[in-house]
């Protein structure tokens, strides 16, 4: 028997329209083809075998209901993220990368993530928190944070901010900007010494 631990890129997709989701699969595919899917909403059997057909790795959950929690193991769980929280907090605040993520490597971070240099092709950089590359993306950058600001994207560069895959037609290339949800919405912003503390 063989083991390995790996880690497992999720995407959750809530289905609402069909024809809306089936274009942005089309639209999407080749990102999403690096991730396992989580199809949830309104999903029939055409979907899935489309799904099928396609090559993707996904679960339809539409029919599965969350587990109910014990409230005291959720408290206690929550009291020990806090913890933890508090630990990584004092050890380490931010990681800075002084140098290019290559080409093939894969990074995770719980911390807010600093790049001095640009994200390279085949290069996947995951962060919880926020993201800043000072450089241009030309690999994957996803981001669950409050913002991810970059120096711009290349052809092959893939944005993913707070599970939602960044348009790269509203991009400006060779421009530092800034892309931040307000209001629940997402805003690309360009980064000029004027506006550089806002």
């Amino acid at each position: 028997m063989i083991v390995k631990q790996k880690n497992l890129r999720v995407f959750y997709i809530t289905v609402d329209e069909k024809e809306a989701f089936l274009e942005y699969l089309k639209k999407n595919k080749g990102l999403l083809l690096e991730f396992f899917l989580l199809i949830d909403g309104k999903t029939d059997e055409s979907i899935e075998e489309i799904l099928d057909n396609e090559g993707f790795c996904y679960k339809n959950i539409s029919a599965y209901s969350p587990k109910l929690l014990d409230p005291k193991k959720e408290t206690k769980a929550e009291d020990k993220k806090e913890d933890s929280s508090k630990k990584i907090a004092r050890k380490e605040r931010l990681k800075i990368y002084e140098r290019p993520i290559r080409s093939g490597e894969e990074i995770s971070e719980e911390l807010p993530v600093v790049v001095f240099g640009q994200v390279n092709s085949g290069a996947k950089l995951f962060c919880t928190q926020s993201v800043t590359v000072y450089g241009t993306v030309d690999g994957l950058v996803q981001c669950d944070g409050e913002f991810i600001v970059f120096q711009g994207l290349n052809s092959r560069g893939n944005l993913i901010f707070n599970g939602e895959v960044i348009d790269r037609e509203l991009l400006k290339s060779n421009t530092l900007q800034k892309i931040a949800l307000e209001s629940s919405k997402v805003v690309i912003k360009e980064i000029c010494a004027s506006n550089y503390n806002r």
